[in-house]
């Protein structure tokens, strides 16, 4: 039933209203489910209603016990979908769980976490530049992905700044490199 949902919904079928928000709550009640692909095609499907559906907020608290879940994929896919249906004042009390999730040994984690703040940078800079020191631990420790993602960030939140990006060149020409994106980027 989710595959046929999602398969619509990727073909233009769009979904309002009442029933987009039934169709969101009945999804979430599936995050009960402990079957790793249905899961991670929820989390999908809570990314792709979270656009037309109402009062998507209620379904935070479900993914912030996610994120610290001990399953690594729980921990980055409900990072992703959170993302989505956050507002501004949610991001507080999910701000401690992001921060930890940037240093996480999983460079799955990690690097879902990074990207979290990629797309926050744009709305909310000031939130995202608070975790300068956990990206940059992650820009010297994670793995390839996350490595890319942090150097990244960290452009874009000093890409004003001539003298802090050439400061930042300088610093990561000495960390060794593991992913030839990051190459690129610098």
């Amino acid at each position: 039933y989710q595959r046929r949902v999602h398969g619509l919904l990727a073909m233009g079928e769009t979904v309002q209203g009442t029933e987009a928000t039934e169709l969101f709550f009945n999804t979430t009640k599936l995050l009960q489910s402990q079957d790793n692909t249905l899961r991670r095609l929820v989390y999908i499907m809570v990314k792709e209603l979270s656009n037309c559906a109402e009062h998507v907020f209620v379904a935070s608290n479900t993914l912030c016990k996610d994120m610290n879940s001990t399953n690594d994929m729980y921990k980055a896919n409900s990072i992703r979908a959170l993302r989505k249906i956050t507002d501004s004042s949610m991001l507080g009390p999910i701000e401690r769980y992001l921060k930890q999730a940037v240093v996480d040994k999983a460079d799955i984690v990690s690097s879902a976490a990074i990207v979290t703040g990629l797309h926050l940078s744009a709305t909310h800079p000031d939130l995202v530049k608070r975790w300068s020191g956990e990206v940059g631990e992650a820009l010297k420790q994670r793995g390839v992905m996350a490595q890319y993602h942090a150097l990244a960030l960290l452009h874009k939140l000093r890409k004003n700044d001539k003298l802090s990006v050439s400061k930042l060149v300088q610093s990561v020409n000495t960390t060794p490199i593991r992913s030839p994106m990051y190459s690129a980027l610098i």
